[in-house]
Formats: structure tokens, C-alpha cells, sequence
């Protein structure tokens, strides 16, 4: 769903920058997306909190617009439209030549010919700061011209963090989640050299090892599925394995655990990972 990224020889051009509403149908695009192939489940929660942009900017013949925007710890969400084909780059541009890696996203043509997408973007940790510009580059049909729409967006904090460790006795697995406007999201590590091994054998098309790996950690409340795990296994580490946990958004963060979920045996509710706030 995720076009390629675009490899971008040439300097940006000077642009001229319109801070006016060039659709009337900017505000609220990310509610507008949830009615395509683009759906994600968060798109709701961010048309509610998002910031109304509608930064827009005319070039090659197309107008490109960022609809709406926000900010949060070290992610930048998106969404826009162009009132006709372009070739975008993945990620956006920050300001000193570093580059925000896109995560999550889409993009969908209408029947119009127009085109309207977001992206979930990561700041890299040393690149972290309150404001940040970002860039959106994109290429017109039959142009080799790198073109950036920037917009400077405030920082928003994460709300609460959330921290727990698993009472299982084979292996040792801690997590840190944190819950912002967004989404309760974060990531669980778990040592033990047999999945990471398992892990690995599975990426490579090998049979694997013989153990039950954990494919991802679902989160309940008091005994009570909330939410499957979007996302699962991240990153095969040297004894382990990390995993990144994503579900929506929750206003009562009270007696939450993750339970791991095995490819074999199903979830493991005596493994569950009981979540309280992280002592600072």
C-alpha cells in the first residue's frame, strides 16, 4: 500500500507557500480516509485532535496540501491531498538533511483524479525538538524536480508511561508502554536465546528450532480482552526478541496487562504482563 521511496537527486527549488485552505474540503481529511483502502483504526482519534494545516502550495501544475497535523513524542502524523498525481517520498525531511521514516500510512486515488493520503512518521531520538519542520517531498508526472511542502509543527508530550515484567519463570520479559493523544504504544523485550533463534530460523524460510515462539502480546483489563496486538515482533535481538505493541486509545489505563500469544499454544493469560505507571 506504501509507494517505494524515491530517490531524490535534485536540490529543492524555491517555493512559493500559500497558508490558505486550497481545498474546501481540507479540514477533517483524516476522517475522510477512513472510507478508503487507507483505514487505520487510529484515523478517528486523530481528525478529533489534530491540527487543521491546510498548507498548500501550487507547482507543476498540481496543487499539493497538508489537511491536518500532529506531533507527538517522536511520531508526525499527516494527511494531504493533491489535486492530481504526484511521486512522493516515504518519510518527511527535517530541516538539517535528516529524514523521518515512515511507519504507517497509505495513499488512494479518487475518482476525480485527485489523490489523498497520510503517513505515521518517526523522528530519530537525536533529531527530537520542539518546534520541527518537517518536509513532504513529491515529484510531478514527468518532472525528475524534488518538490517540499515543509510545515513547523509544536511537540506534544506523552501522557502517561506504563511499565510492567512477566511473572514467567523460563524467560525474562519487561515492558514500557506510553499512552498519548494517539494510542497506547510501546514495545515488550523478552530474553531468551531459543525464540530469538526461532525468530530467526522463520525470517530465513527454516524449519526453526522446535520452540513455540510468541507472536505477539494482546492487551486485556481485568481478565477482559481490550485489544489484539497490531503490530508483533519488531527486532530479533542477539538473546531475544523485541516487540512492538500498539492498540488504540484509552482514557482508563487501569488494570491493564499483556498477555503473550504463542504460535502453537495460543495466549498464555499466566505469562500476562500487569502494567502500572512508570516510577519516574
Amino acid at each position: 500500500m506504501l509507494k517505494k521511496s524515491l530517490a531524490l537527486i535534485l536540490a529543492a527549488s524555491l517555493l512559493i507557500v500559500s497558508f490558505t485552505a486550497a481545498f474546501a474540503s481540507g479540514a477533517g481529511l483524516f476522517s475522510e480516509l477512513i472510507e478508503t483502502d487507507c483505514f487505520d483504526e487510529r484515523l478517528e482519534r486523530l481528525d478529533e485532535i489534530a491540527e487543521t494545516v491546510s498548507l498548500s502550495q501550487s507547482e507543476g501544475g498540481v496543487t499539493v496540501e497538508v489537511s491536518q497535523a500532529y506531533y507527538e513524542g517522536n511520531r508526525v502524523f499527516i494527511s494531504y491531498r493533491a489535486d492530481g498525481p504526484i511521486l512522493e517520498q516515504d518519510g518527511l525531511d527535517l530541516e538539517d538533511g535528516a529524514y523521518a521514516d515512515i511507519i504507517a500510512g497509505g495513499s488512494t486515488e479518487q475518482e476525480d483524479g485527485s489523490v489523498i493520503g497520510w503517513k505515521e512518521c518517526i523522528v530519530p531520538e537525536d533529531e527530537l525538538a520542539n518546534p520541527q519542520t518537517f518536509g513532504l517531498v513529491y515529484r510531478t508526472p514527468g518532472s525528475d524536480e524534488k518538490r517540499v511542502l515543509k510545515l513547523t509543527l509544536t511537540q506534544h508530550e506523552y501522557d502517561q508511561f506504563l511499565q510492567g515484567v512477566s511473572p514467567a519463570a523460563d524467560y525474562h520479559a519487561r515492558a514500557l508502554v506510553y499512552m498519548g493523544k494517539v494510542c497506547l504504544k510501546g514495545s515488550v523485550v523478552l530474553t531468551l536465546p531459543e525464540q530469538a533463534a526461532s525468530w530467526l530460523a522463520w525470517q530465513e524460510g527454516e524449519e526453526g528450532t522446535g520452540c513455540d515462539v510468541i507472536s505477539c502480546w494482546n492487551l486485556y483489563r481485568n481478565g477482559e480482552l481490550v485489544s489484539y496486538d497490531l503490530f508483533g515482533a519488531s527486532e530479533v535481538l542477539e538473546d531475544g526478541v523485541a516487540f512492538s505493541v500498539m492498540f488504540p486509545y484509552l482514557e482508563d489505563l487501569n488494570g491493564l496487562t499483556l498477555v503473550p500469544e504463542y504460535s502453537d499454544a495460543g495466549e498464555k493469560p499466566e505469562e500476562a504482563i500487569p502494567l502500572s505507571p512508570a516510577v519516574e
